[in-house]
């Protein structure tokens, strides 16, 4: 029997499918530039096919149902499934309400209601109840488009000033002395210590007082520009901030980071360290993989490739799809977060141990921009560094655990680089505060421990967010009196 194609059908099962897509683009629309390449056009095409070679598998079964009636029912289940997430955290956010904490068993539930859903839907398409098909097309037309109109808007309308003065900032060697590596470690969400304590109920002096012998000093009250990674470690590369009095986005610093580190780019921070003659080698994590934007810049160069498990994994997170394999893996005593996340979100320990193996820096001064994401979500770690997985995002006990690792790999790596690199500047400093913060400007509070040159003077009196910190360094350095940005 031939299949009965209905091209009505075809074409509303083709926006269907493509809905999923587009709302990802729109959700994370500040990486669409990241997100728009082969790796996920890839994706699109073979996701398609992998539909169709099922519709054509139960057509061959069900013969009497037309085949753009069965494509039609596949699509629709396949994006109800892309739900999952947003069913979950709905539950989720309504137990809280009732018992404080993360409701067990949202995930199940949620899949539950999904799987109803979908037989329910697939029996209304399968008896041609034209009310419930329309109902589904008026929807889904006024999702897709709506989404689209907000992509494009995004993309013609950004709301960046008017250029008024693109020079870059610089820095000019006024000592001309053989410069030292610099290391700047970006902690994810780490709090102030001050803060910890207060609300832990615990004293952490005894790091204080271990960071102090090691000529390191802890700043306390440092409050960052922002209040996000995104725009704070944007100011971080163009070492200054990026919107202007009016909250417009300065025309200088429209491409946000990580897209910023793009070869065809070239922020302040790297204008400087090319000046200075330094190599700039980075280290990110999930958020933020060096290989997809510019292998030249990653300590180990991974290659390239057409399968992008990081895009594909952040995808496929909307439906019950990762957290599926994640518990099939467990059956086999494998968990991702353990082998996968754990390590590559560890930047820290990355770090020292690539230099381990190379046995010395780099044949040319380098700045190390190390983006650790730990204490950040997700909580994978005891106060130990062993492994332990709590679950939300808002975990108090999972984001202590994180913290005390954190310091943890903070004095192993100053003891590793007092051995390895004395004479080096070290910076381990946040971006911005836990997510439990209660407004802005509590989240804009962070964590900042420096050791640089001696002869560097400090000025209590200034506001250390990341770009003051960098700004003190290289003028320090270059022996420029340091100009600071204002709060």
């Amino acid at each position: 029997m031939k299949a009965k194609i209905d091209l009505k059908n075809i074409i509303f099962s083709s926006m269907i499918y493509l809905l999923p897509f587009v709302e990802f683009l729109m959700n994370n629309i500040i990486e669409i530039d990241i997100i728009l390449v082969k790796s996920f056009f890839f994706l699109i095409l073979l996701l398609f096919f992998c539909l169709l070679i099922f519709t054509f598998i139960v057509f061959y079964f069900l013969k009497s149902v037309n085949f753009s009636k069965i494509f039609l029912i596949v699509v629709i289940i396949y994006w109800i499934f892309f739900k999952h997430n947003l069913l979950n955290q709905t539950i989720i956010s309504i137990s809280d309400q009732f018992t404080q904490n993360v409701f067990e068993y949202s995930s199940e539930i949620s899949l539950l209601l999904l799987i109803i859903f979908s037989i329910y839907s697939s029996i209304l398409i399968y008896k041609n109840n034209l009310l419930f098909k329309k109902f589904v097309f008026i929807f889904i037309s006024l999702s897709l488009f709506s989404s689209l109109f907000q992509i494009i808007n995004y993309n013609h309308n950004l709301n960046v000033a008017k250029p008024k003065n693109l020079d870059v900032i610089n820095f000019p060697d006024k000592i001309n002395n053989k410069k030292e590596n610099i290391y700047f470690f970006i902690l994810d969400a780490m709090q102030p210590i001050k803060e910890f304590e207060k609300h832990y109920k615990v004293n952490k002096k005894e790091f204080l007082n271990y960071a102090e012998k090691k000529n390191y000093k802890y700043i306390h009250d440092t409050v960052n520009n922002y209040d996000n990674t995104t725009h704070s470690l944007s100011a971080l590369f163009y070492l200054d901030k990026i919107f202007d009095e009016e909250g417009k986005l300065k025309e200088k610093s429209k491409i946000l980071f990580p897209s910023v580190l793009r070869k065809s780019n070239k922020p302040d921070l790297l204008h400087v360290l090319d000046n200075l003659g330094y190599k700039f080698k980075w280290i990110g994590n999930f958020f933020a993989l060096c290989p997809k934007f510019n292998l030249d810049y990653c300590l180990n160069k991974d290659s390239n490739s057409i399968i992008d498990s990081y895009l594909y994994i952040n995808f496929f997170r909307q439906t019950p799809l990762i957290q599926s394999i994640s518990s099939l893996a467990k059956v086999f005593n494998y968990d991702f977060d353990k082998h996968i996340y754990s390590k590559v979100n560890n930047g820290m320990g990355r770090l020292t141990n690539h230099l381990r193996v190379s046995h010395k820096p780099e044949n040319k001064q380098t700045f190390y921009f190390i983006h650790n994401m730990s204490p950040h979500w997700p909580y994978i770690t005891n106060e130990d560094c062993l492994y332990k997985k709590y679950p939300g995002k808002k975990n108090f006990d999972g984001y202590k655990s994180a913290y005390l690792c954190s310091l943890k790999r903070i004095k192993e790596t100053i003891e590793f680089l007092e051995e390895f690199d004395p004479n080096s500047s070290v910076i381990f400093q946040s971006d911005h505060n836990w997510p439990m913060s209660k407004n802005k400007k509590e989240k804009k509070m962070i964590f900042t421990l420096v050791k640089i040159n001696k002869k560097c003077n400090f000025d209590k009196n200034v506001s250390w967010n990341n770009v003051n910190t960098l700004r003190w360094v290289f003028s320090c350095i270059t022996g420029n009196n340091p100009k600071y940005i204002k709060d």
